[in-house]
């Protein structure tokens, strides 16, 4: 077997594993494109929109870590949900500092909320 079809049998090999949440796979749409997949290769792959792939990828690669880690423990079921997709795609274009105040502020607003 030579090399170009060796590439070609590891293209072709499905991979099942389970996605607990938006943030898992917005990781591994990052992983993806990191290993040279394109946006609308993750895209088809997934079958979703090219502009929902992208825009996970940037929350991910411009998000607080802060911003990353609440995210990732909303995914449990254990904390209150404050991290919309649609908002982490705006805000993540903020600084870093900007995404942590504006993370406390809906944090506050979702404990006056429920207390």
């Amino acid at each position: 077997m030579n090399r170009a079809t060796a590439s070609v049998l590891l293209v072709t090999v499905q991979i099942d594993f389970d996605i607990s949440g938006t943030c898992d796979l917005a990781l591994w749409c990052k992983v993806l494109r990191d290993k040279g997949w394109t946006g609308k290769r993750i895209s088809q792959a997934l079958g979703r929109s090219e502009g929902y792939v992208n825009n996970l990828i940037r929350v991910v690669d411009r998000g607080s870590p802060a911003l990353l880690f609440r995210w990732r423990e909303e995914q449990t079921g254990l904390q209150p949900t404050v991290c919309a997709t649609d908002w982490l795609v705006q805000i993540c274009m903020l600084p870093h500092e900007v995404q942590d105040l504006e993370l406390a502020r809906r944090l506050a607003a979702a404990v006056s909320e429920t207390g």
